[in-house]
């Protein structure tokens, strides 16, 4: 077996711009005390809300059993609140506070700087064909 090295290949390449990626939010969330798992909680909260462990667990990239830990610190921080779903008694469903409101709206803009920077990597004419590229990647990979 011969040893590769594995710069040029497109899965590290993919891998090292997500860690960067990951690191950055770290970065801008650590002022509002926020985790980059919490903080997508805080954004699917924000636009969908009564949402249950297992859908935002799908949606932040981490294990229902992780997602449990997340809404018990956002819980216990007053930004999120759950209740039992009326409809199905053994599911709880996730909603934000006003405070989690208030703090998913501080973190989006704090995202939105992240967001920037990686658009600008991309020259302006070619961002749609980034994020088409990155959608066939995708599902290149979940078949």
């Amino acid at each position: 077996m011969s040893t590769q090295d594995m710069t040029p290949l497109l899965g590290y390449r993919l891998k090292l711009a997500q860690h960067a990626l990951h690191r950055r939010m770290e970065e801008v969330l650590k002022p509002l005390a926020l985790s980059p798992a919490q903080y997508a909680v805080l954004a699917e909260l924000n636009v969908r809300p009564d949402q249950t462990n297992a859908d935002l667990a799908e949606r932040a990239f981490i294990t229902p059993q992780s997602m449990q830990g997340v809404l018990a610190r956002l819980e216990t921080q007053g930004l999120v609140e759950r209740r039992q779903d009326s409809h199905h008694g053994r599911r709880q469903l996730a909603r934000l506070t006003a405070k989690g409101h208030a703090s998913a709206k501080a973190a989006n803009i704090a995202m939105m700087g992240v967001e920037t920077t990686l658009e600008a990597a991309i020259a302006p004419n070619t961002l749609d064909d980034a994020l088409s590229m990155m959608a066939r990647l995708h599902s290149a990979m979940v078949r």
